[in-house]
């Protein structure tokens, strides 16, 4: 590094020679300080002073620091119609990422799952949006449909964002595959939104008709503030889940059509739940309620978790990542923008396999289940009061 490499001699008499070369030096030596100051620090001098070393803790997390073995996902030959498909594999994780998506930045969560799909014979799939025939601009929605091409090839997959990461590799997915349910989704824990960014398919017809109809909501949004894919989810759903009810989902459509902030999204949203009401299952899709699924926010907890309530944690950018503070935490809720590492060290991809399901964890970030449970639970509470109190933002909504 070149901080490291810097050297300089001071010339005897040279304070009494100020001359354009001295000047040189002099800038070229401060210039070279500040320099080094950013690189190191991660941080601008001036303004307030965050120790990140971000990077160095990505190096600590990921074997190698890279991964650079991945092989790119794609279809070769395949077109609109297939043609009938024999599943090679009995169940995938896929994660979809665009040409721009930096895969260092979800590296930590990444080898989570490839580690994890090695101990339970899973495939992992990372695909590239744009080498499938998509031709949605909207890269959320597009996403679904590259899920819906790859679902063919598989008995069943689990769609992952790219920041979700294993915390306990002991859960299987077959936890969450039942008979008569082809996709599977979950409640976020910290709202009152169907989950976008991940959910269970199994190959049948209707599964990847429901994943291409999705996808293609892209084409019917509102010219508002809609949400993208997330927000689109809940109306695709009410309509091709409650045909009856109309009338109901006409309303709530008619609030989303009117949407200009997350406030208002959020109404919306809740206007459709009350179209699904408390149930679960709804012919062939499950929605699971707050803590049931497979992953949650790990901000909910500060990060700690128990090997009988957790599987999967969102959220893990590794340019987010923080040094696990040496205190007592406790199972509340901290800042969203930044998480600690549940592990104590790089995942080593080659002693990942079926006889070994063993990780190295940080101590101070397994919790009591009682206290984690405590306080999801008052959490939770909070959530139904402001889903309430966000549904009668209505009429306002309505008539603007």
């Amino acid at each position: 590094m070149i901080c490291r490499r810097l050297k300089y001699s001071l010339v005897p008499n040279a304070e009494k020679k100020l001359d354009f070369s001295s000047v040189l030096i002099v800038f070229a030596v401060v210039t070279l300080t500040y320099i080094c100051f950013i690189y190191y620090f991660n941080v601008i001098p001036g303004n307030k002073t965050v120790w990140k070393k971000t990077e160095v803790l990505r190096r600590k997390f990921v074997l190698n620091g890279s991964l650079n073995d991945l092989i790119k996902f794609k279809l070769f030959g395949a077109d609109e119609s297939m043609g009938e498909v024999h599943p090679v594999n009995r169940v995938a994780i896929v994660m979809v990422v665009t040409n721009d998506t930096k895969p260092e930045n979800y590296d930590i969560a990444i080898q989570t799952v490839r580690c994890y799909c090695k101990i339970h014979n899973y495939e992992f799939v990372l695909a590239v949006d744009t080498d499938f025939k998509c031709a949605h601009k909207d890269k959320f929605f597009r996403r679904h449909c590259v899920s819906a091409k790859i679902l063919p090839l598989f008995d069943a997959i689990l769609f992952l964002d790219a920041d979700i990461g294993v915390v306990n590799p002991k859960r299987k997915i077959e936890e969450f595959l039942d008979d008569g349910i082809d996709v599977t989704f979950y409640d976020r824990f910290y709202n009152w939104e169907i989950m976008a960014g991940s959910y269970i398919a199994r190959n049948t017809q209707y599964a990847i008709d429901l994943l291409n109809e999705f996808a293609d909501y892209e084409y019917k949004l509102p010219n508002s503030f809609h949400g993208t894919d997330n927000g689109a989810l809940h109306i695709f759903l009410a309509e091709k889940l409650f045909p009856q009810a109309s009338a109901n989902t006409k309303v709530c459509k008619k609030a989303y059509n009117n949407s200009k902030n997350f406030d208002d999204l959020f109404t919306y949203e809740s206007c459709i739940r009350a179209i699904f009401g408390v149930s679960t299952d709804f012919g062939k899709v499950r929605i699971m309620k707050k803590g049931t699924g497979w992953a949650k926010d790990g901000w909910l907890t500060s990060m700690m978790w128990h090997p009988e309530l957790d599987f999967m944690f969102h959220g893990w950018k590794t340019n987010q990542l923080r040094e696990t503070p040496n205190v007592k935490l406790e199972p509340s809720q901290m800042g969203r923008d930044f998480w600690y590492n549940p592990l104590s060290g790089p995942i080593d991809l080659q002693k990942c396999s079926p006889q070994n399901s063993t990780w190295s964890y940080d101590s101070r970030l397994r919790g009591d289940k009682n206290e984690i449970l405590k306080s999801l639970r008052m959490f939770e509470e909070n959530v139904a009061f402001q889903q309430v109190l966000s549904y009668i933002r209505m009429m306002g909504l309505l008539f603007q």
